[in-house]
């Protein structure tokens, strides 16, 4: 450790002196192994340790929470992109849905038109053919009908 070969030093404070032979063994058993001093130093050691240890297990926790929360937010991240597809897709299926029952209800209309007219020109044959099988009277009639 430290030499003793030193020249003899004297310091004073205030009333008492140390000399260099002293300082030497001072430290000396300051910088002791535990087993010179069990008491104290072993419990400070301790301490140290236990408090370097759960700060490194806060540490790792914290870093296992950010890490997980970050997954977390990924995963959602994903998810909301996914059903924002899908979303659309159904979007675009309703648009479909919505203009193949426009085009089926506008030629139901078209069709319910055709049908009245069909149903009018089936009535006026059904008159002409009253009137062709009919005597002579009810023909006039017939004919007085249609220029009107």
């Amino acid at each position: 450790m430290f030499s003793t070969n030193l020249e003899p030093v004297h310091i004073c404070f205030d009333d008492a002196m140390i000399t260099g032979e002293e300082l030497t063994e001072i430290l000396a058993f300051l910088q002791s192994d535990e087993s010179d001093n069990p008491s104290g130093t072993s419990e400070m050691v301790q301490a140290d340790e236990k408090k370097r240890r759960r700060t490194l297990s806060n540490r790792e926790s914290a870093k296992r929470s950010r890490l997980k929360k970050k997954k977390r937010f990924e995963e959602l991240t994903e998810e909301l992109n996914r059903l924002n597809q899908r979303n659309q897709e159904l979007k675009n299926r309703l648009a479909n849905v919505v203009s193949c029952g426009n085009d089926i209800s506008n030629e139901n209309n078209r069709l319910r038109t055709e049908s009245v007219c069909l149903e009018m020109r089936l009535l006026d044959l059904y008159r002409f053919l009253v009137a062709i099988q009919s005597p002579v009277s009810t023909r006039v009639t017939y004919i007085t009908e249609l220029q009107i």
